[in-house]
């Protein structure tokens, strides 16, 4: 691209009044000072991409006392000729050398397109940069950065291609897109298997890289949960693999050991789904891990993996198995989550030292910060290991309440009155935490850039929306949550619309309908119980 000096990040109307626009949104004051609708503001990929052909000419004509119009634009989609060509007839290489006087050159104009055509690939590419991997809490920060990650080995270039036309054409109902996007996904699954069985070290960003975004993949072009998940989870244990075989990394925080207990609790939910087993290769991992992270605080997070994978096992016991009212083996279930729960507590009280947070107030759009309340964390990491914690923690809990209403006699025998209060206030405080915790982990399109900064954690791999699916999961959980205020759905349902309609990942979509599902059930649960208690109220005492 050519461009024409520094690009201004104001308002369309602005930039053509020649007047200063303070880039608020949604809408600029200039704007709404003189009652026209302010067109919004480009992003910075579209800067990067914007074309001054015109101007760079203009400046060369006023430089050079040329005069005429720009020169119309080439059919090419591309150039690769300069902006001006010295063309002297009379020039010799004799003359240039003997310093003899040659008639003066003659400026002819290059060809240069108004527009260029971004092809399909590179629309792909665009997109990706700007809503999967830019404006993210965890984001390249400069222009380089932004270079570096896209300068890549093939297979992670062909995979953001990949991500970005599947989201691009989920919008769009562009078939040809949606096509590319599964050749260039193939692509890059051989480019990957190419990568790991060299087994270059120096390749191994790349290939952590490209098998993450291939999970990535999968939740934006999955058409249902299970099948997603499920298909993620492989490219997971995948990655789990290749940061597996270079551990210890000396320079990596904790030897590596963060980032591979990420990956590992994103296997969570694909297994919670399925309730299938967790696999032993995770535990070895597990074990590992914790010997990398011995002695230091924050490795808490290896017993609370520890806690929530027997949480996932009672889960798939109670799931497979019929239980039945005052029985031993349901009393003996109930007396487990018990014991889980308390092990939650005591995980908490931990986390609350190794990954310390702090609650701040602020007035913000209500649909980006909820109740106007948001959690500073010290860096990503721990506001991701805090979103897994209270996502297991109400499954837990959800179970309790789950079995003191459908198992009245076994539950009596354990659960008293406070403890059953207690159930519910853990969960709305929890279901609320991760409704505030939001703005950390993803930001909202209608907050201002500079008002983004002052919830960001520090972040450690530029991984831009990756741990965007898990954050989903855990709202639709709080959202869904019993008892839990109306509000709580509402704010979830609307935060997977807009992620939805903001970069086209199914996963969001699949996930706002699942809700959308779980309401109506509430809703016809609420009129029939209602419809209960008023044929009751009429009925004759005598009936009784």
């Amino acid at each position: 691209m050519v461009y024409c000096g520094k690009a201004s990040q104001g308002c369309q109307n602005c930039r053509t009044r020649r007047i200063k626009c303070d880039k608020k949104r949604p809408e600029c004051s200039q704007c709404i000072r003189v009652g026209k609708k302010c067109p919004g503001y480009r992003d910075q990929l579209s800067l990067m991409f914007r074309d001054e052909s015109s101007k760079v000419i203009q400046k060369a004509h006023a430089q050079w006392g040329s005069s005429g119009s720009p020169i119309e634009a080439s059919s090419s989609a591309s150039t690769s000729a300069s902006a001006w060509a010295i063309e002297s007839p009379g020039a010799s290489p004799d003359s240039l050398s003997s310093g003899t006087p040659s008639p003066p050159h003659r400026m002819v104009h290059a060809k240069l397109p108004k527009k260029v055509n971004l092809s399909m690939e590179q629309q792909g590419l665009h997109f990706y940069i700007n809503r999967y991997l830019m404006n993210h809490p965890d984001s390249p920060r400069t222009g380089d950065q932004v270079a570096a990650y896209c300068s890549s080995a093939g297979a992670s270039q062909n995979v953001m291609i990949a991500v970005g036309l599947s989201g691009l054409s989920n919008l769009m109902g562009n078939k040809n897109m949606n096509l590319l996007a599964r050749s260039k996904y193939v692509t890059a699954l051989k480019q990957t298997g190419q990568l790991i069985a060299s087994n270059d070290p120096a390749n191994f960003v790349a290939r952590v890289r490209s098998v993450v975004t291939l999970a990535l993949f999968e939740v934006v072009q999955g058409k249902g949960p299970k099948a997603t998940v499920g298909s993620a989870n492989t490219h997971i244990n995948g990655a789990i693999a290749v940061l597996r075989s270079v551990l210890p990394l000396p320079k990596a925080p904790n030897q590596g050991a963060h980032g591979v207990l990420m990956l590992l609790f994103s296997m969570f939910i694909p297994y919670q789904i399925t309730h299938a087993p967790l696999p032993s290769a995770f535990f070895d991992t597990l074990k590992f891990c914790k010997q990398l992270m011995r002695g230091i605080p924050e490795s808490c997070a290896v017993d609370l993996a520890l806690v929530i994978a027997q949480l996932l096992q009672l889960l798939s016991i109670v799931e497979h198995t019929v239980l039945t009212d005052g029985h031993p083996a349901t009393d003996d279930l109930i007396q487990q989550f018990l014991a889980l729960d308390n092990a939650f507590e005591s995980v908490e009280s931990r986390l609350l030292k190794a990954f310390p947070f702090t609650e701040n107030h602020g007035d913000y759009p209500p649909a980006a910060v909820f109740r106007g309340k948001w959690h500073l964390y010290e860096d990503v990491w721990g506001a991701r290991t805090w979103s897994h914690y209270r996502w297991a923690r109400i499954l837990a809990n959800q179970k309790l309440v789950n079995f003191f209403n459908d198992y009245p006699l076994s539950s009596n025998q354990f659960i008293p009155t406070a403890r059953r209060t207690r159930c519910y206030t853990t969960i709305e405080r929890l279901a609320e935490d991760i409704l505030i915790s939001v703005p950390a982990h993803w930001h909202h399109p209608v907050l201002d850039p500079e008002d983004t900064l002052k919830f960001e954690a520090k972040g450690q791999g530029s991984s831009g929306a990756v741990g965007l699916p898990s954050l989903l999961w855990h709202l639709s959980l709080a959202g869904c949550a019993p008892n839990v205020p109306l509000e709580f759905w509402s704010w979830s349902y609307n935060v997977l619309q807009t992620v939805w309609k903001q970069i086209g990942m199914q996963h969001a979509l699949a996930l706002s309908e699942m809700m959308g599902d779980h309401r109506n059930k509430m809703d016809k649960e609420a009129v029939s119980d209602r419809l209960k208690f008023e044929d009751d109220e009429g009925q004759d005492p005598r009936c009784w």
